[in-house]
């Protein structure tokens, strides 16, 4: 990736329809190499800095009082929001599709699956949402073959986490430098 492609990023969480779900304007790069010696870290990662707007489809806008890093993983059912609180770390975890990577128009989309994995700061797992995903399986038809990859890597991304493996070790730790992040 050259430098002309590290400006702000944007990141658009859609529905299975096309519809837009969630836009995060303002995604600084982070990590825009792959490291992975394994397919347990990401691919590309975006820092979205504390009180970055997240702007709904309904039009609502918020944010978050901290960093947070969002990291996608190559060929990967799922993405983690990774969430710096002062509490310690916790993960947003959204069952997706594979995410694209668009360098020139410095987007990163997905299709989200509404199905999602919570890990608090004391590593407690929790898997939120699966009516909604179940609703939505069968409102927009998702494709079994679709649904069996959301599965199973939804299962290795548990899996991920109950070992310590990857993003989620025990040692690792993201380094976020105050001129990373913009005031």
């Amino acid at each position: 990736m050259t430098k002309d492609n590290l400006g702000i990023w944007r990141i658009e969480s859609r529905k299975y329809d096309g519809s837009l779900h969630r836009v995060w304007p303002k995604a600084i790069p982070l990590q825009t190499s792959p490291i992975y010696r394994e397919d347990t870290l990401p691919y590309f990662s975006l820092l979205l800095p504390a009180h970055s707007p997240v702007i709904e489809s309904s039009g609502e806008i918020w944010s978050s009082s901290y960093d947070v890093i969002a990291c996608f993983f190559a060929g990967k059912y799922y993405q983690v929001m990774v969430l710096c609180k002062k509490i310690g770390t916790e993960y947003y975890c959204n069952s997706c599709s594979i995410a694209s990577i668009d360098t020139h128009a410095r987007l990163v989309s997905y299709i989200d699956m509404d199905l999602d994995v919570i890990i608090d700061h004391r590593r407690h797992v929790r898997i939120v949402d699966q009516d909604e995903y179940e609703q939505h399986a069968k409102k927009y038809r998702y494709p079994m073959p679709l649904q069996s990859k959301v599965q199973a890597d939804l299962e290795k991304l548990v899996r991920q986490v109950r070992l310590q493996k990857g993003i989620f070790a025990k040692g690792y730790s993201w380094k976020i430098k105050k001129s990373d992040s913009p005031s």
